[in-house]
């Protein structure tokens, strides 16, 4: 006998998968794979479904990062620094102050543009 025909021993007869069960496993690996592959390929093409994707992954980073923005501007806020800042924001020579350079920087502006 060659080594193709001669027959495992080690297992019972009716225990040995028959050819037509292996070559059904096979295909239906086959067949699991190239499902995988053509959906891997359909959300590769799916270009309009990638852009959806990534705007929605900036939009949860930009709502992320404002909530950690305003958790630390809310830390700021109760700081006695923040609040000397805004006391001083509030005495009325500071609001002159800022209108003053305002206007001069406006006049200057004006002037610019005449020549």
């Amino acid at each position: 006998m060659s080594a193709p025909d001669r027959v495992d021993d080690s297992q019972p007869v009716e225990h040995q998968p028959d050819e037509r069960e292996l070559l059904r496993e096979e295909i239906e690996k086959v067949r699991e794979d190239l499902g995988e592959t053509v959906e891997a390929l359909a959300n590769k093409a799916d270009v309009k479904g990638q852009l959806h994707d990534k705007v929605e992954d900036k939009k949860e980073q930009v709502h992320d990062k404002v909530e950690q923005v305003k958790s630390q501007v809310g830390l700021v806020q109760s700081s006695p620094q923040a609040a000397a800042l805004r006391e001083k924001l509030q005495n009325p020579a500071v609001p002159g102050a800022i209108a003053a350079v305002c206007a001069v920087l406006l006049l200057r502006s004006i002037l610019r543009s005449r020549r």
